[in-house]
């Protein structure tokens, strides 16, 4: 799968892109939402994995963006963020978007995009 990562910190960025390279995704990477949905519309991708805390945009404003841009509504999406329970509550999150916290823990990542791998499989 061609995945998108937008992740602020440079080194959990470049851990991410190992990782899921690894598995043999194409992956691509941006340090901030604003930049991501840009590479989103050029690159199209399967999936797009963001934190929800970044600079110049917020993860959560971010997937409404992409939302509302022809093309890329409907791209799969996976949370990785600290935001606590509460404060991810009052985001307005979709339900269907999976959140999974920091810190990472890679087996849960690749669950994650296994099932969205699976489904994109079905259609």
């Amino acid at each position: 799968m061609r995945i998108l990562v937008a992740e602020d910190d440079e080194l959990l960025r470049a851990l991410l892109e190992d990782y899921l390279s690894e598995l043999g995704h194409t992956v691509k990477s941006s340090g901030n939402g604003v930049a991501l949905v840009q590479l989103a519309l050029a690159e199209r991708p399967d999936l797009i994995v963001t934190d929800l805390k970044m600079p110049e945009i917020a993860g959560d404003s971010m997937i409404a963006m992409l939302d509302m841009s022809p093309g890329l509504s409907g791209i799969p999406v996976i949370i990785l963020s600290g935001v606590s329970g509460a404060e991810l509550a009052g985001m307005g999150i979709p339900r269907e978007i999976p959140v999974l916290s920091k810190p990472y823990d890679f087996a849960k990542i690749a669950r994650a995009v296994g099932m969205v791998s699976q489904r994109k499989g079905q259609l």
